[in-house]
């Protein structure tokens, strides 16, 4: 069997012919064939038998007719393409002249004049002649049609007349804007793609994903939950166990440019509607990375979106950003065709001017590049000159600062005892009280051990297994567990209240026993009697750790033995001013203003 060339007209209908799929053109070419084998079958009984060997044929036999099809679909958008450009030169609307689906629940197209004729007829001609096989008798109801004169065909073309007027009522109830319309510019949007190119490479974790498939199927989960357990199972994974996958993922990339460096593209991927939507691809993947590109050109529900959302967000004032985005999403599935070609104009518009702005964007960096280039040598020397001060520059700087942080260092480390290395297990630190737990939380404690050895799963199907359990739960079942929610969370009130005291009272421990801070208060309460410790202490703890350290320091000299008291006085006096002038060194402003 050879496949026949596709034609691009029908005979006795004007306009475009729409494009076949594989199992048409496998059917148009062998239904003769079979019709001959089986002189005594009905149509019904030969479009069967095509269809079984349709089934029957192997991937390599479907090949041909796949790609007859695709052939054909590339002669659709090119005639279609000139169809669209001549009607824009015409100032028509931009439609094609095919068919349109017929959408759910609309009510049955209308009869023509023949076809109100061949329904009355045809009962009558087999009820004469029995026997007749179906195609006879359709012959034989036209040959009664083209006998009939005008003045008895009036009668069948009133009663097409009716049946088109009963149509249109129906429809008009139905929805108002919904009109027997061609088919939209909306076919032409999506390009064709080749079904034996190379596939591309998967990465380590789509592969992941495509190997534990079939381990959540008894679990009956949705594709959004399969993908969101495995994205949490994949970030739970250890280096080691990611590197397998990487590895192969690797070998799968070996294997796509092997396929690619053999693969030679189809005559009818290089048509002009192709070269047009591979340029547009092109110039997008040059924007990745790039942040004084242009805009990426929108799609028809991006425009929509747009227009629509602030018009629903002040209508509805109250819904969530969610609420809006769906919402839009309903309306626009329930545009029609007519209804959605102004947005699918403004994106056509919208894709032309990202080409104009990303190719004048390449030209601006291909002439910058250019400039660039020749100057760039004359200026060798001078900016290796300027690399060598600078390198002297920043050792010294860098040195500068290595002293200083090693100064700090000694003086922080002697008000810090050095604590012994921790041997064996660390301790568990003493902190806020653990917080309270969920009613699902609860819910989940309680049936985890259950769970796991009664049905041997893991961890992760556990926790999926939970949370059907828990939506599906009534109001009723819910209850024990809410309420002991509430008791977890009013234990959990009652221990960072106690928390919250037993800090604050060890903070003003810890104030009272620091000898800088006593020193500090003791010099604030000499210039001013009316302050009081709470006072001081705030601005204490408002100090940089610098400065706390030089009033600890102080605090440890005035205590040394053998000075008497007019020397401490005197060196008192003597360091207070020194500190005051080493605080204003290091205080922030800030500081500075308390």
């Amino acid at each position: 069997m050879e496949a026949t060339a596709p034609t691009s007209k029908r005979p006795g209908r004007s306009g475009l012919a729409p494009d076949k799929n594989a199992y048409n053109h496998y059917a148009r070419s062998c239904r003769e064939g079979v019709a001959q084998a089986h002189p005594s079958w009905s149509v019904q009984q030969v479009s069967s038998e095509l269809g079984r060997q349709w089934k029957a044929l192997t991937a390599a036999e479907r090949k041909p007719w796949i790609e007859l099809a695709q052939f054909d679909k590339a002669r659709f958008h090119t005639e279609a393409r000139q169809y669209i450009r001549q009607q824009q030169t015409d100032g028509q609307p931009v439609q094609l002249p095919i068919k349109r689906k017929k959408k759910q629940n609309e009510p049955r197209q209308p009869d023509t004049s023949y076809i109100c004729f061949w329904k009355s007829r045809r009962p009558e001609v087999v009820a004469a002649n029995p026997l007749l096989d179906a195609q006879l008798v359709s012959k034989e109801v036209a040959r009664q049609w083209r006998a009939l004169p005008d003045s008895e065909r009036k009668i069948w073309e009133d009663m097409a007349a009716k049946d088109k007027l009963r149509f249109q009522e129906e429809i008009a109830c139905i929805h108002p804007t919904l009109e027997v319309a061609p088919q939209n510019v909306s076919a032409l949007k999506s390009p064709l793609k080749d079904p034996f190119a190379p596939k591309p490479a998967k990465t380590g974790f789509q592969l992941f994903m495509s190997h534990n498939r079939e381990s959540f199927t008894l679990l009956n989960m949705t594709i959004n939950e399969f993908r969101t357990e495995m994205s949490q199972l994949w970030k739970r994974l250890s280096e080691a166990d990611k590197n397998e996958w990487y590895e192969l993922a690797k070998q799968d990339g070996r294997r796509f440019e092997r396929e690619v460096n053999a693969y030679k593209p189809p005559a009818y991927m290089d048509s002009e509607v192709q070269r047009a939507h591979k340029h547009i691809d092109e110039l997008k993947r040059l924007t990745r990375g790039d942040p004084a590109a242009p805009r990426l050109p929108r799609n028809a529900y991006s425009v929509y979106l747009s227009t629509k959302r602030q018009e629903i967000a002040a209508q509805h004032p109250d819904l969530k950003n969610s609420q809006i985005m769906r919402e839009i999403g309903i309306a626009w599935k329930a545009l029609t065709d007519d209804e959605r070609a102004l947005y699918q104009r403004k994106a056509e518009e919208d894709v032309d001017r990202f080409r104009t702005e990303m190719e004048a964007h390449l030209a601006r960096q291909y002439e910058g590049q250019q400039a660039s280039d020749h100057p760039a040598k004359k200026r060798t020397r001078k900016r290796k000159y300027e690399r060598q001060t600078h390198t002297h520059q920043d050792l010294r700087e860098q040195e500068k600062q290595e002293d200083q942080q090693q100064q700090q260092q000694q003086l922080v480390t002697v008000h810090r005892k050095v604590k012994a290395p921790v041997v064996g297990r660390k301790k568990r630190k003493t902190g806020p009280p653990r917080r309270p737990k969920t009613a699902y939380n609860l819910m989940y404690m309680s049936k985890r051990t259950e769970l796991l050895a009664t049905y041997q799963m893991s961890h992760n199907e556990c926790s999926a297994l939970c949370g059907r359990l828990w939506r599906q739960m009534s109001e009723e079942e819910r209850e024990p567990y809410k309420r002991m929610a509430v008791e977890d969370k009013r234990r959990y009130e009652v221990e960072l209240a106690t928390y919250n005291a037993q800090a604050s009272v060890a903070s003003e421990g810890a104030l009272r026993d620091s000898a800088g801070f006593q020193y500090f208060f003791e010099a604030k309460r000499r210039e001013n009697e009316k302050i009081s410790r709470n006072e001081v202490a705030a601005i204490w703890r408002g100090m940089s750790e610098p400065h706390q350290l030089l009033w600890a320091e102080l605090a440890n000299d005035s205590h040394l033995p053998g000075a008497d008291a007019s020397d401490a006085n005197q060196e008192r006096t003597e360091e207070q001013g020194h500190l005051g002038m080493s605080a204003s060194a290091v205080l922030t402003p800030q500081e500075r203003l308390l």
